[in-house]
């Protein structure tokens, strides 16, 4: 065994202390569970979900167009989001593309969450 569960402990609560640090908190949206979905999830109305704490880190205009995203955020392990959630930072709203959640010494820390903004 590499680390021990203290040491275990402390990576998960220095994680989440950075995340919550950063002091944004974000929204989740899901499609609407009432809703007809004719066309599929997209087509359904999404609705507010939650509102959770992140890192955001925003994609620089030069890689844009190699990694087709516009942001990436972290959240906390144990934050719920998935593939086709909308998010909403500053009033802008994202379609999260892909969720990964990262290891550290076999200790999961977050999840790194790629997205790609909305336009109205």
């Amino acid at each position: 065994m590499l680390l021990s569960d203290k040491d275990k402990a402390f990576i998960a609560e220095c994680t989440a202390e950075l995340i919550t640090s950063s002091g944004q908190t974000g929204k989740r949206y899901v499609p609407d569970p009432n809703a007809e979905k004719i066309y599929g999830t997209d087509d359904a109305p999404f609705v507010l979900d939650c509102e959770f704490p992140f890192e955001f880190v925003e994609t620089p205009p030069q890689l844009l167009t190699t990694q087709k995203t516009d942001a990436t955020i972290s959240v906390l392990p144990d934050q719920e989001i998935n593939e086709a959630d909308h998010v909403e930072f500053n009033g802008v709203q994202y379609k999260v593309l892909t969720v990964e959640t990262l290891n550290v010494f076999g200790v999961v820390s977050h999840k790194v969450v790629t997205a790609s903004r909305l336009y109205p």
